[in-house]
Formats: C-alpha cells, sequence, structure tokens
C-alpha cells in the first residue's frame, strides 16, 4: 500500500538526526511479512516493524526509514545499518498501522484542499484557516510591513492529534527527540499516549506580535529561508515567505512547548509556506478583496442576465466601491487561446488584469473571461492613461483584447460584451499583430461583413473603384489610393497630399482625372457614402 502524506511526515517532522541525513524519495507502508521476502525491493519505503521481528543486512532497503516497536526489532534494524524510529508506549503493531492509515486518511484530503484553494484562488485566509482546522494549530500570516493578511485561531488543545503528544518540554526547536542510551531515536505515537493541555499562548495578541516583530534577532533573520524562534517567545515558531530573493512575509505558528509539537509545527511550517508562495505568485499580492468590491462581482452575475434590478444594484455597489455615478466603463474581453502558454486558466489571467487595471472587475460568461473598467468621466488625461496601459497589460499578459464602446448606464452591460466579442474577431482577422481592438474602428467593417454573407463584393461595390483600380493596373498610377486618401482626410487636399507626399497641385491634377474617368459627384453625400462602403468592402 502506498502512502503519501503527513502518516510518514509524522515520524519525519520530529527532526531526527538519523533519519534526516536520509533522501526518501517516496513513502509507502509496508506490511511486516514483506521484510522476509528477498526479491522484494524496499528501497525507500518506510517499513512497520513489529517486536519479533528483527531486520537483517539482507534485506534490500536502500534509503529506507524502519519504525520499529520493541527493543529487540529496533536494535536489530540499527545494527544493519537502517535510520530506525523506535516507537515506545503501550501500543501494538496493529494500533500504530491503523493510526498511520487513519491521520493519511485525514490529511490526504487536507493537502487536496489546500491544493484546490491554490487553484481556485481562494486566498491566504483560506490556506490558513484548512490548516488549522485539519492539524488543530494556530497559524498567522504578516506581511513585510508586520501587517495581518490572516489568522486562524483554533489551538492544538485535541488529543490524538500529531502535534499533540506528550514528552518533554523544551524550547529548542532544532533538538531531536529524546535518544535512548542504545541510540535508537524513540518516538510515542500521538494516538497512543496521554496528552498534556497545551499552555495558553494567544500568538494574536499585540504584545506578543510587538514581542518578535521589534526583536533584534528577527530583524537579523529577515533573510533566513529556513523556519526560527526568537528569545522570548519559545512557544512561537517562524518561517519567512519569499518571492523570488524578496521577502514578502511571515508564516507565524504556535507549539505548546514540548519537543514533539514543536517539531511537528516545525514540519508544518515547511509544508503549508510553498502553498502560501503559490498563491502569492498566482495573486501578485497579500491584499484581499474588501466586502465592496465581493458585492461589485456578485451582482455582475444578475446585471449579465439583463436584470434592471441587477444593473441599478450593480451601480450602487460601484459607487460604494469609489466609482463615480456620472463615469463612463468599457468590458474588455480578454483572450489567450494564441499562445501555446500551459498557464491558461481563467482565474490567473483575471488577477494579473486586475492588478494591472486598478478598479476593474473581471468576471467570466460562457467560458470567456470579461472585464468592467472604468474609463473616467470627460478626463482626457485619464482616458489617454487608460489607453496607454491597456495595451501594456495586454502584452504583459500575452493576450489580446477587445474593447467596447464607453457606456454610463449599466443596462448596457450585456450589449458591451458583445461589442467586446465582436471587436476581438474582426480585429483579430483585420489586423493579427496588434495587441487590443476597439469596437468603434472595427463595427462598420463587421456590419458590412454582416450584411456581404454569401454575396460578391464586386457585385454591390460602386463601378468608379472598379474602374479606378484597373486603370491604376494598366497604367501604374495610384489613382484608387487617391481618391480612399482625400475621403479618409475629409476631403482636404492639403492633408491628402501631405500624406501621400506629392505636392497639393499633383493631388488636384489627379483628381480632376479620376472625375474624368468616372463621372462621380463628390458634391453628393449618398455618392461619397457609397465610395466609402466600397473603398471598406476592399479593405
Amino acid at each position: 500500500m502506498k502512502l503519501d502524506g503527513f502518516a510518514v511526515q509524522y515520524f519525519l517532522s520530529q527532526g531526527f538526526d538519523d533519519v534526516t541525513s536520509v533522501s526518501i524519495s517516496r513513502y509507502a507502508l509496508v506490511d511486516y511479512p514483506i521484510l522476509y521476502d528477498d526479491t522484494v525491493d524496499m528501497g525507500g519505503h518506510v517499513v512497520l516493524v513489529p517486536e519479533h521481528e528483527h531486520p537483517t543486512r539482507d534485506l534490500t532497503a536502500k534509503n529506507s526509514l524502519f519504525v520499529c516497536i520493541g527493543s529487540a526489532s529496533a536494535m536489530s534494524a540499527r545494527d544493519a545499518g537502517f535510520p530506525v524510529i523506535w516507537v515506545k508506549g503501550d501500543v501494538t503493531f496493529r494500533q500504530l498501522y491503523n493510526y498511520m492509515i487513519d491521520v493519511f486518511v485525514r490529511n490526504e484530503r487536507l493537502d487536496a484542499q489546500l491544493r484546490a484553494s491554490v487553484d481556485t484562488y481562494a486566498g491566504f485566509q483560506t490556506l490558513l484557516d484548512a490548516c488549522s482546522e485539519a492539524m488543530d494549530c494556530k497559524c498567522a500570516l504578516i506581511d513585510e510591513q508586520f501587517r495581518f493578511v490572516g489568522k486562524a485561531d483554533r489551538g492544538a488543545h485535541e488529543t490524538g492529534t500529531p502535534g499533540a503528544g506528550k514528552s518533554s518540554s523544551s524550547s529548542d526547536v532544532d533538538a531531536s527527540a529524546n535518544a535512548s542510551a542504545d541510540g535508537v531515536t524513540t518516538a510515542t505515537p500521538a494516538g497512543s499516549a496521554s496528552t498534556e493541555a497545551s499552555q495558553e499562548s494567544d500568538l494574536f495578541e499585540s504584545e506578543i506580535i510587538d514581542l518578535f516583530m521589534a526583536s533584534h534577532t528577527y530583524r537579523k533573520r529577515r533573510a533566513s529561508h529556513n523556519a526560527f524562534t526568537i528569545p522570548g517567545s519559545t512557544d512561537l515558531l517562524m518561517k519567512n515567505i519569499f518571492s523570488g530573493d524578496e521577502l514578502i512575509g511571515t508564516l507565524v505558528m504556535v507549539h505548546d512547548g514540548t519537543s514533539q509539537s514543536a517539531n511537528f509545527t516545525l514540519f508544518l511550517l515547511n509544508y503549508l509556506s510553498p502553498f502560501i508562495e503559490e498563491m502569492y505568485a498566482r495573486l501578485g499580492t497579500f491584499d484581499q478583496p474588501s466586502s465592496v468590491t465581493s458585492r461589485v462581482r456578485s451582482t455582475l452575475r444578475g446585471a449579465l442576465k439583463g436584470d434592471a434590478a441587477s444593473a441599478s444594484n450593480l451601480a450602487a455597489a460601484l459607487v460604494a466601491d469609489g466609482h463615480s455615478m456620472r463615469t463612463n466603463y468599457a468590458v474588455l474581453r480578454i483572450d489567450r487561446s494564441f499562445t501555446n502558454e500551459s498557464e491558461t486558466e481563467l482565474e490567473y489571467v483575471a488577477r494579473r488584469f486586475e492588478l494591472s487595471l486598478p478598479h476593474s472587475y473581471c468576471f467570466t460568461e460562457k467560458d470567456r473571461l470579461y472585464m468592467l473598467t472604468d474609463v473616467g468621466e470627460s478626463d482626457e488625461d485619464r482616458r489617454r492613461a487608460f489607453q496607454h496601459s491597456l495595451p501594456v497589460a495586454a502584452r504583459d499578459n500575452l493576450a489580446k483584447i477587445g474593447v467596447s464602446k464607453p457606456f454610463t448606464e449599466l443596462t448596457w452591460l450585456v450589449t458591451a460584451c458583445g461589442q467586446a466579442d465582436i471587436a476581438l474577431a474582426q480585429g483579430s482577422v483585420m489586423n493579427p499583430t496588434y495587441w487590443y481592438y476597439r469596437f468603434g474602428d472595427y463595427a462598420l467593417s463587421w456590419l458590412l461583413a454582416q450584411a456581404m454573407d454569401n454575396v460578391s463584393p464586386e457585385l454591390i461595390r460602386h463601378s468608379a473603384v472598379t474602374i479606378l483600380e484597373k486603370y491604376d493596373a494598366s497604367h501604374g498610377t495610384e489613382l484608387a489610393k487617391t481618391l480612399s486618401t482625400f475621403m479618409r482626410c475629409r476631403y482636404n487636399a492639403t492633408a491628402a497630399a501631405a500624406e501621400l507626399f506629392v505636392a497639393r497641385s499633383t493631388l488636384l491634377n489627379r483628381l480632376e482625372r479620376i472625375v474624368e474617368l468616372t463621372h462621380i459627384d463628390l458634391d453628393n453625400p449618398a455618392e461619397r457614402l457609397y465610395l466609402a462602403i466600397s473603398f471598406e468592402l476592399g479593405a
């Protein structure tokens, strides 16, 4: 039976000198009859040995840990050169076996819960609560400025928990468990011995926080990657949390003052800290969303269904979160499907964009990621800042973005989502190298594409455009481009000449030639519109 998790780590966390030097690549619970099958390789296993059995050097058990009941089996395993834990006390082999199975099952669920919390971006408080509830411990997370990020205050008062076993009191967390006169490390299984009520020590009292945060020893250890304690706080263990090489905070846990509890708490610190660091890497911050921000996200779902009451509630929630009643919003459609990145989780991208564009709220609809963002009222500086930050955010997160038209009435939310979809789809086709696409720039192209479905553009285009393109092809001129540029420059000859890099007189001569060939009337608004659409169809 393969066994991973706390059931094995319960022993390894005790800090035994002759165990910590061994590299155990995998953990398995092996029943004793298998010891005497010479064909079995038990390398890297944890082997439970009953009192009447005696391991010998003939066994294939490299990098194995032998957990022995009784002095005879422990001495035999030690003499054979195997790392040994001698389990003392009134305990049978079956009790120990069942205990390890029970602990494994219970804490395998914790491992899955912590992993799920990270994968779903549940936040740091969820991680602390899960660990505290499963292991009945006190823990807290404090950022580099000594401010609480989260805390869980259950306390290890129950019996039968891995961290609550009875042993001699010790304030030195580096000390190993008691060793017998024969040199064999000993331990008492947590479920088989009486426990003492842990001393009452409130980790979260301000004077205790002041004690270790103001300590010169703590300040010296701000670069430490190892768990540590400081003078004056023998029941506290700490481990710094890093993002790369940058200190971002400290994880703190309470133990009951015994060496066994201290060693298990040390193991919990080392176990929980990677989950904290991974959560920080995904969120990029310790900041927790406020209740008002959470209310905004919760009301977005109802507003997406077109419910007027929900839209009104959303407007109120946005105002409560610091937005102006007259501000303009836009909806962004965020897409990373074009990348080859393995990390494509929507929640990860959402958190990254919310950090890049403050006062924005990501939401999903039909497996699509959107963002509602405040683009300001009539403040041009703010609008330009938004337009500048948008491509930067897209580039940094390897995403393409479709942007809706600005709107004030939140009842337009569904329409804005559709506009963002259209902008992303049409823009990706017309300008695949761009990072973002505004709906206003692609609305006409999309509208024409919808109207021209299953219809050839040649049947619809103005005859003048066809005449000019054929004339250019046979004479090497640029009359079609000249007319298109002249119209795009709002019929300003000087501006069009500058864009074409020709003299104004040259441009006017070209326009005369265009009229001779096509007989168009540029003073007619309807003909102008027809020509503009025709050029758009040929784009």
